[in-house]
């Protein structure tokens, strides 16, 4: 969530993604760094440098602006950025939404027996999205999709989140939200419409009728991200009423062979 960026820290810690080494077919590791991450750039770089994964994926403040020289400098590793990553956020306890409801779409709370219909929009919706995944050829496009859908199932499980559909005035399942949360503030990790249902406000209207559902059950902040190129989804994110919070560069290391 938000909070693995904007917590206060001194430790830099590897963590295997084992979902990720079991999709790709080789080992992954991640390491995050706060936007308020005590350690030097030079402690980061090595760190990265003593990881044994055949792909570590580093995500870091766009603030450190010298630490991509320093990492593209370790010669045992094949370094380069593969996305920036933007976080915007709102207030949902104001009321300063520019979107209206458009009442061609209903929301509600997705079911177990919703999976199939879940797994199989997510497929649509992700099958070309350009996240940092799709910036390394050696991993594969339909292990990436599959990713999405596969995130999007094990979100539908997890009786700690919320997973909410949108859909036609006929019934059919156009879009889904999943949210995660975490004390007053809630995230939106995954979400998306089907690309026979955009630009007829749907989108929109999911995010106005989220922010007024949230409400009620006592979040005060709403948090999102994608990455810098999503242009025409940041736009609707503005006209939401969400403001930037920052921004993250996504370097993906591996192990030269």
């Amino acid at each position: 969530m938000i909070s693995d960026f904007t917590q206060a820290s001194n430790e830099l810690q590897l963590n295997d993604s084992q979902i990720e080494s079991d999709r790709f077919g080789t080992t992954v590791a991640r390491l995050n760094i706060s936007t308020r991450h005590d350690a030097s750039d030079h402690q980061v770089v090595e760190v990265c440098r003593k990881s044994k994964s055949n792909l570590l994926i580093l995500r870091y403040p766009t603030t450190r602006v010298r630490l991509a020289q320093k990492l593209v400098a370790i010669e045992a590793l094949v370094v380069y950025q593969a996305d920036t990553l933007v976080y915007f956020a709102r207030d949902i306890g104001s009321s300063n939404a520019k979107i209206e409801p458009i009442h061609d779409w209903q929301f509600r709370e997705a079911q177990l027996s919703d999976n199939a219909d879940l797994v199989r929009l997510s497929k649509t919706i992700f099958e070309e999205y350009p996240s940092h995944y799709r910036a390394n050829e050696l991993l594969s496009s339909d292990a990436i999709r599959d990713g999405y859908a596969q995130w999007a199932q094990v979100g539908l499980q997890d009786s700690k989140k919320l997973t909410v559909l949108v859909e036609s005035i006929d019934a059919k399942v156009v879009g889904f939200a999943l949210i995660s949360f975490d004390g007053d503030t809630a995230e939106i990790e995954l979400n998306g419409i089907h690309p026979q249902a955009q630009g007829r406000g749907a989108y929109g209207s999911l995010l106005l009728w989220l922010s007024n559902h949230l409400a009620t059950r006592n979040v005060k902040k709403l948090c999102i991200s994608t990455q810098i190129q999503n242009e025409r989804v940041i736009r609707a994110w503005i006209r939401a009423g969400f403001n930037l919070e920052f921004s993250l560069n996504t370097f993906h290391l591996m192990q030269r062979h």
